[in-house]
């Protein structure tokens, strides 16, 4: 396994618990970016806004565990997907409202078409981290 393959759970981990940290500070305002995005509705925004801060602490930890960094990171890679999945169908649904990802600002960061481009990398490099397992069905590569 490569030295990136190696550092990507902690990275990812720490995006992840940054994220989440910044939501639960401010659990309004992501209700608030939850229910501008228009996709859930709203007898779940406020679930939401609850529990999803939470799983990504929580994933964000363990994939700073070593022995739980392979489901973490598939729960991570799967969180990414659905994240950028839900933004490019609020994106498509004409919504331009910040998306809430890294707390409560209108910021750069937080701009749905933005967001959508930050997540490709991400997802990019859960994946590769989950194909580079040592574990993995494949086995390791030839040596010739």
């Amino acid at each position: 396994m490569n030295r990136i393959n190696r550092l990507a759970p902690y990275f990812l981990g720490l995006v992840f618990i940054t994220t989440g940290i910044l939501k639960i500070i401010d659990p309004g305002a992501f209700a608030f970016s939850v229910a501008r995005l228009r996709i859930a509705p709203m007898a779940l925004v406020g679930p939401i806004a609850i529990l999803l801060p939470w799983i990504e602490v929580v994933t964000g930890v363990a994939l700073l565990i070593t022995r739980q960094q392979i489901p973490a990171l598939k729960l991570a890679w799967g969180l990414l997907v659905l994240f950028t999945a839900v933004l490019g169908i609020a994106r498509l649904l004409g919504t331009s409202a910040s998306c809430g990802c890294f707390g409560s600002s209108d910021s750069f960061i937080n701009r749905p078409d933005f967001a959508l481009i930050r997540n490709l990398p991400l997802i990019a490099l859960a994946w590769t981290s989950l194909r580079g397992d040592p574990t993995s069905r494949e086995g390791p590569a030839s040596p010739a």
